[in-house]
């Protein structure tokens, strides 16, 4: 589910026009439906898991931000992305489902990820959160170890699941610059 018209049939199935998933009941997201929702995006599911882990929002929840914009759910997904192909999409169902929250910010990961303008995996990961620089390199800062701690929870868990575990030149290099550009002064 990659297109425009897979997000369509997902919107459709979580409004109860196709199927009858309990996937998208409106219930909380747990772990095991986060991993599905990666399964089904094709995703690596220690970087959604990280992903919830750093927006840690939850079930009908609205923040409103500075510029106006609204984070929603789980995976407090902003409402900016409405205005684009979630236009489909009912913000409730977004808000108050929490595995279908979970399916759409592992969409929104997958497109981010699939970006070939954007060489380096990572950044396109922390891409979920913000393509301004500044802001990309300190969610990314977060969001590697955090992937790292997933991938060895899965690991030992959930062998089968493909995780995306990298360290590196790269990795070690952002990590240690968002470290040292948040230390006080």
């Amino acid at each position: 589910m990659a297109g425009l018209s897979s997000l369509a049939l997902l919107a459709a199935t979580a409004s109860g026009s196709v199927g009858d998933d309990d996937f998208y009941a409106y219930k909380p997201a747990s772990v095991a439906c986060v991993i599905e929702a990666a399964r089904r995006q094709r995703v690596p599911a220690n970087i959604l898991l990280a992903i919830a882990t750093i927006e840690s929002g939850r079930n009908g929840q609205r923040v409103t931000n500075k510029n106006g914009t609204q984070d929603i759910g789980h995976f407090q997904i902003n409402s900016i992305h409405w205005r684009g192909d979630l236009a489909v999409v009912a913000q409730e169902d977004a808000a108050w489902r929490g595995c279908y929250n979970a399916e759409l910010a592992a969409w929104i990961l997958h497109r981010h990820l699939a970006d070939p303008a954007e060489p380096d995996y990572w950044t396109r990961a922390a891409n979920y959160h913000s393509r301004t620089p500044r802001f990309n390199a300190i969610y990314r800062g977060k969001l590697v170890p955090l992937a790292q701690r997933w991938g060895e929870w899965l690991r030992a868990h959930h062998r089968d699941l493909p995780v995306r575990y990298e360290t590196g030149p790269a990795t070690t290099a952002v990590t240690a610059a968002v470290a040292a550009s948040t230390k006080p002064q």
